[in-house]
């Protein structure tokens, strides 16, 4: 018995089905249509939008029929997955008796996405996603991690004004000038690319072959290391591990705010600095807080840490985001991906949307991109929407302690250092107690690093802000209009 089934181009010489009248590839096409429909109700519209409702008929007869998909992913995806749904939904529709054998092809190689041509059109006439020279100035914060130190470097730090200062004492640390300043602290959130600067410093020196010892170690690191030599031979492991510290021209400390939540080790951090600043080497030391808001650190050693230098990385506005964007896109066309294309309307929706740290950007960028990889569809506005519309990034603009703090600040017109300031007005207190409401109800830091950004407070004043504030929503219908107007501007 014949079990191929006929091309389309073929159709021709096979002869009409007895029972339906019709020839294979025809009713083929129409079992296929009622089977859609089923798969669409069974596995969801959205499943079957991304992955069976890609494949179309390409050959049929009288026994099999084949359904081709438009990459290899998706077809061991549906095989994998959705295959026994679709070929029992086929046995209810198919007409032909016996019902036929359903055959999933996959392509010998996955078609390379190319961009529609409305993109091209958008392209010439906005500020498109284009290439970025060599030769051009670098103009944003990438935190791209590519698996490879040697991508780490200043030229692929792109500088923007939230970031400018602490990119200049960087590069004059690289460069090994001679600093006024140490040691130097240079802090921000996390993924806004303290490491990649750290690691932009080392590979500036080994570059220039100077005659110069750096030292790079995390705050992990040394803490581990430091509580390994305690355990160890005694003095002399300790000394050791000393020795290694302080006999370097260049010491780096990534995340020293975790040295710092350690009792023992902080001591031994101190210690090291005032060493090693007396000898006059350098020390940098990145942290996600300033130095003054280290809670677990000791008044001596945040003293200091901000006796030099202290440098902020700050948040990325929407035009450093384009640029973040463009320096990605421009990255990933170097490294294998040549005909990326993505429409000027689409990045600027990414750069509008994901409003937090440039390590965010870059992870719905990935996503974005590995959706058009995979699935072999051009990138567009719409697919980005629907790519991202289930994910963290598209839940509109990161809320944050800092940005709550500002916009109660101007709803109840008190400054922003009204609110980590020791008065107790009420027309201070309560404002600053409605902020704290806020935070632990529209964020998910812990009570007691709420409290440390209204400074230093304890976790039980949190507690009671959020008691306090919860009771006076139910009796004050005036506090409770401005409280709901500001959850209202935090959420858009």
């Amino acid at each position: 018995m014949n079990t191929g089934s006929a091309p389309l181009s073929d159709l021709s010489t096979v002869k009409p089905d007895l029972f339906t009248g019709e020839t294979p590839v025809e009713s083929a096409h129409k079992t296929w249509a009622h089977v859609q429909k089923d798969l669409s109700y069974a596995l969801g519209p959205n499943v079957h939008r991304s992955w069976t409702g890609r494949l179309h008929i390409s050959a049929a007869d009288p026994y099999t029929v084949t359904l081709a998909a438009p990459t290899r992913f998706i077809a061991s995806k549906i095989e994998g997955s959705y295959q026994e749904e679709l070929r029992r939904l086929w046995k209810k529709h198919d007409q032909v008796a016996p019902p036929r054998n359903v055959i999933i092809s996959k392509p010998a190689h996955d078609p390379v996405p190319r961009a529609p041509r409305t993109s091209q059109r958008v392209s010439s006439t906005t500020s498109s996603a284009t290439p970025v020279s060599k030769s051009e100035p670098l103009t944003q914060v990438t935190t791209a991690k590519l698996g490879r130190r040697g991508n780490f470097t200043f030229e692929n730090f792109v500088v923007g004004p939230s970031n400018e200062f602490a990119v200049a004492v960087a590069r004059q640390v690289g460069n090994f000038d001679i600093s006024q300043y140490n040691p130097i602290v240079i802090y921000g959130d996390n993924g806004m690319g303290k490491t990649h600067l750290l690691y932009a410093i080392q590979n500036s020196i080994e570059a220039a072959m100077v005659d110069r010892k750096v030292l790079k170690i995390s705050g992990e690191e040394f803490v581990s290391t430091f509580i390994s030599s305690l355990r160890g031979s005694g003095r002399e492991a300790i000394e050791a591990f000393k020795r290694k510290l302080r006999s370097v021209d260049l010491l780096m400390i990534d995340d020293a705010h975790f040295v710092a939540n350690k009792t023992s080790s902080q001591e031994e951090m101190l210690h090291t600095l005032i060493s090693m600043v007396g000898e006059g080497r350098q020390v940098l030391l990145t942290t996600d807080r300033h130095p003054d808001e280290l809670e677990k650190a000791s008044p001596r050693l945040k003293s200091h840490l901000g006796s030099g230098l202290v440098c902020k990385i700050g948040a990325a506005d929407y035009d450093l985001r384009v640029r973040i964007l463009d320096r990605l896109i421009s990255m990933r066309r170097q490294n294998g991906h040549p005909n990326l294309a993505i429409p000027a309307q689409a990045r600027d929706l990414l750069a509008a949307r994901i409003n937090a740290t440039p390590r965010d950007l870059e992870g719905a960028f990935n996503q974005v991109v590995a959706q058009s990889e995979f699935l072999g569809t051009p990138i567009t506005l719409e697919s980005i929407q629907e790519t991202l519309s289930g994910s963290r990034y598209m839940a509109g603009m990161r809320i944050t302690v800092d940005k709550i703090q500002r916009t109660t600040a101007e709803e109840f017109g008190i400054t922003l250092d009204d609110m980590a300031s020791k008065r107790r007005a009420r027309a201070v207190a309560r404002p600053r107690q409605v902020a704290m409401y806020l935070c632990k109800k529209m964020t998910k830091r812990s009570l007691p690093d709420i409290g440390r950004r209204f400074g230093g407070r304890d976790h039980t004043t949190v507690m009671h802000a959020v008691k306090r504030i919860t009771q006076l929503r139910q009796d004050d219908a005036v506090l409770d209009g401005q409280i709901t107007r500001l959850e209202e501007a935090l959420k858009s």
